[in-house]
């Protein structure tokens, strides 16, 4: 069949006949891009290599390269201007989204129209880095002999409670994970990362918000008991700094935040658990 142009209307019959074509890998690929809104072609290829589908990292990286462009070629995903790493990095380098009958494919009861213009660069560099936290806590897991059981992204996975005048409260996670161990032991994770870009006092507010949150017992009333808040930040000055703040704070409890500046890490945290 005939594919559509990048601004061409893909009709409803179109689509159809368009995901008739599509394999498990495809709707993976496209599923992701549905939770993290964007990603690169690496950290795609990485999500997927975990499944073990591919013979190496190469491979996947390869063959996932050749999907994207087959899935733009469909009307179903488009790549931005912009590249992390420079035109030099290639295709690999291209930061993918999907396009409306992408997301009409993979979301066919959706009644809200989803953003197609350029983000902003802090935007985006936010919402790359929630896509390569997940990256690290499912490989952190994976190679651990556990898995990624669960997942949720902004915004299925804020929380919101009523306050004592009756306000409603919100939480806002950046990303939510439930990691399972290869002994069927799961950790429960709420993670908020920080690119530098927020003001100290921000982030510790964000804290107390939490232990509000915690002190309402509407959590643990769910799942008997408060998930580990971890904090990734990728300076560790900051990190520093942030680790001082909330040991001075007397009202917060023990434990309830764990404090990661790199990667390994947050990779140990995973795998060494809360």
């Amino acid at each position: 069949m005939s594919t559509p142009s990048t601004s061409a209307r893909v009709g409803r019959r179109q689509l159809q006949a368009i995901a008739d074509q599509l394999d498990t890998i495809d709707r993976q690929l496209l599923g992701l891009l549905v939770a993290h809104r964007y990603a690169t072609t690496r950290q795609l290829a990485r999500i997927i290599s975990l499944t073990g589908r591919y013979a190496s990292d190469r491979s996947a990286l390869r063959q996932t390269s050749r999907r994207l462009s087959r899935h733009r070629q469909l009307g179903l995903t488009d790549h931005l201007e912009r590249r992390i790493g420079g035109a030099k990095s290639g295709s690999t380098s291209h930061v993918w989204r999907l396009r409306e009958p992408g997301h009409r494919l993979t979301s066919p009861d959706a009644t809200v129209r989803k953003r197609t213009s350029e983000p902003s660069y802090a935007f985006l560099a936010h919402t790359l880095a929630i896509t390569e936290a997940r990256l690290i806590i499912e490989q952190a897991a994976h190679h651990a002999g556990g898995r990624l059981t669960l997942l949720a992204t902004e915004p299925e996975c804020w929380r919101t409670w009523h306050g004592p005048a009756g306000t409603k409260r919100w939480l806002k996670p950046d990303l939510e994970a439930i990691t399972t161990t290869a002994h069927g032991d799961q950790d429960h994770w709420l993670l908020e990362i920080d690119l530098g870009t927020e003001n100290p006092a921000r982030l510790l507010a964000k804290c107390h918000d939490y232990q509000t949150h915690l002190n309402t017992g509407t959590e643990q009333a769910t799942h008997g008991y408060y998930p580990q808040v971890v904090w990734l930040l990728n300076n560790p000055d900051r990190a520093t700094r942030l680790t001082q703040q909330i040991t001075n704070q007397a009202t917060f409890t023990p434990g309830l935040f764990k404090i990661t500046a790199s990667p390994e890490e947050l990779t140990r945290l995973i795998q060494n658990g809360p």
